[in-house]
């Protein structure tokens, strides 16, 4: 009788915290799903609209440091260009190249890599604006050999440093921390006429024969 007791007491207790578990879980969940909705509501980005510009497949929306950084780590990755452009729709300057002109290929010279694509508004042929890793394989630029050099690259550029002779100082990073920009995301295609804005005028002076490739804009706001 003592052991039927004992296995009722033990049983009860067994359903006790098996309720008790359950309402931890159920309460836990709910808690975690509150967590991702403020989270979700706090984040203005989630609220950005994206509009489709006429003849393209251009988005637009307004992005800070958090996202043009990212951005650019994974440029050489993932084979898309990144552009820089002031207020007025110009080249901002990034870096001069060091490299030699005279030995970058011209546009009669090759079939089947694009030219190089430096020439946008504002930006004289040494004077760079863009990440582009095809481009600057061309250029001959000194840390296109390995991936770990284009990090390193990077690091220097966004943090303000020393890379093979290249000095980003005082860095891009500490140079546009309170800024903002408009980011304007598509593919821009020379399977149009010479005159057509693929990525409304922005792009008007830039990758001409990088077919279907990926370009990112990014125009300063303020």
């Amino acid at each position: 009788m003592e052991n039927a007791s004992d296995a009722i007491i033990m049983a009860g207790a067994m359903l006790i915290f098996v309720i008790a578990l359950t309402v931890a879980v159920t309460t836990f969940s709910q808690a975690r799903a509150t967590i991702d909705m403020v989270a979700y509501v706090s984040d203005e980005t989630n609220y950005y609209e994206y509009m489709d510009t006429t003849n393209n497949t251009a988005k637009y929306r307004t992005v800070g440091l958090e996202t043009i950084i990212p951005t650019l780590y994974k440029y050489y990755k993932e084979n898309y260009t990144v552009v820089f452009l002031d207020r007025n729709g110009k080249g901002i300057k990034l870096y001069e190249t060091q490299t030699d002109l005279q030995l970058w290929p011209k546009e009669s010279d090759s079939t089947t890599i694009p030219p190089i694509a430096s020439k946008y508004p504002g930006m004289d042929e040494k004077s760079i604006c863009s990440f582009d890793l095809g481009e600057e394989t061309q250029r001959m630029e000194p840390w296109t050999a390995d991936a770990a050099d284009v990090k390193k690259n990077l690091d220097a550029f966004l943090n303000g440093g020393t890379f093979e002779g290249y000095n980003y100082s005082p860095g891009f990073i500490a140079e546009y921390a309170d800024d903002t920009f408009r980011e304007t995301i598509g593919e821009y295609s020379t399977d149009t006429d010479e005159d057509s804005q693929n990525l409304s005028s922005l792009l008007d002076q830039g990758i001409r024969n990088n077919k279907n490739k990926r370009v990112i804009v990014y125009q300063l706001i303020n």
